[in-house]
């Protein structure tokens, strides 16, 4: 396997799961502030 081919796959891994969970906390953080708003 090439390195570099393994260090790109590294990254894109990192920045996808980083993406993933920004995501899905700023999904979180939007219900909460819909909840809060209801309240």
């Amino acid at each position: 396997i090439n390195l570099y081919m393994y260090l790109y796959f590294v990254i894109f891994i990192i920045f996808g799961a980083f993406f993933t969970l920004n995501l899905f906390i700023g999904v979180i953080i939007d219900n909460f502030n819909q909840q809060k708003k209801k309240i």
